[in-house]
């Protein structure tokens, strides 16, 4: 069983490899994506559990490291590994071992990103636990936030409030990047108020998207107009703060369809890249430039 994955599709956006060791959430998200498509009934189960062929916490680690330190000359040069796409990294059945994985990786300078919607209770006692390996250079541990604006639709999760104070925290006290990622947008004022309260917050960077299911955007839930100026505020709000990426959900309703096109590549290019903090999907955050990946 593996642990490890190479990403494809979408997944990319968010990193080119990541830690999966187990499966399900308890978040409650109505929008979650794992539940939808043929795994649907195996991804998408309400509580974490470890993937089937994996004992406990310990055999996860083990068979994590191995595989990383297996592919670990290609996962520097691809920024490093994410962590999770299949479950929130900081529910409290893997909060534990996430951070046991994210030390070691550390330990050998590969950067880690997290991605959550709880808040790391445990963070202290788990930095004095690996001390040792977090000083060595906490700057390789990204930790970010997913934001809608909306807890009445991510029910068990922690409030975004609560999120936000957690990035604060995280950037004042530990010196951890900090990132948002703004996906889904429900509505563009919430979003938009996220995004101005992740700033206050101090964070650095980003990720902003479109509702989707099975990869396609709803494309019904939005306007194009109001997307227009979400982008223009956005970009403003933004300048001199903290880099952004525009998801390819987004850069598909904007160009529109394949037969109906709104705008050219170069429009598009003018519309959503034209600015010194607008970043590609290959741009690191550990190292503020874009990364050079093999396929």
């Amino acid at each position: 069983m593996k642990i490890l994955s190479k990403t494809k599709g979408n997944a990319e956006e968010y990193g080119r490899w990541s830690v999966n060791p187990y499966i399900g959430c308890s978040n409650g998200c109505t929008y979650c994506y794992l539940k939808s498509g043929p795994s649907g009934k195996y991804l998408g189960q309400n509580k974490p559990v470890l993937k089937k062929g994996i004992i406990d916490d310990e055999h996860a680690f083990y068979l994590a490291m191995a595989e990383i330190l297996e592919n670990r000359k290609q996962i520097h040069k691809d920024g490093g590994v994410f962590m999770s796409f299949v479950t929130d990294p900081m529910l409290e059945e893997c909060q534990r071992l996430s951070y046991r994985i994210a030390a070691e990786c550390v330990k050998y300078e590969i950067p880690v990103t997290f991605l959550t919607k709880r808040l790391a209770y445990y963070l202290d006692s788990a930095i004095e636990e690996y001390q040792n390996l977090w000083k060595l250079d906490n700057t390789l541990v990204a930790y970010g936030f997913t934001l809608t604006g909306h807890d009445e639709l991510e029910p068990n999760a922690h409030d975004n409030r609560a999120r936000i104070a957690t990035m604060r925290a995280l950037r004042r006290a530990t010196y951890f990047h900090v990132w948002a990622s703004i996906e889904p947008i429900i509505d563009f004022p919430s979003s938009f108020r996220m995004i101005q309260q992740a700033l206050d917050a101090g964070c650095e960077h980003f990720k902003i998207g479109l509702m989707t299911k099975n990869t396609k955007v709803c494309r019904d839930k939005y306007d194009v107009s109001e997307c227009l100026s979400f982008i223009q505020d956005v970009m403003v709000a933004t300048k001199d703060k903290a880099t952004v990426y525009w998801k390819q959900s987004v850069r598909d309703f904007i160009g529109g369809t394949p037969t109906h096109r709104r705008f050219s590549d170069k429009e598009l290019h003018k519309i959503l890249d034209d600015y010194p903090h607008a970043v590609s999907k290959n741009w690191s955050i550990f190292t503020q430039s874009n990364l050079h990946t093999e396929d």
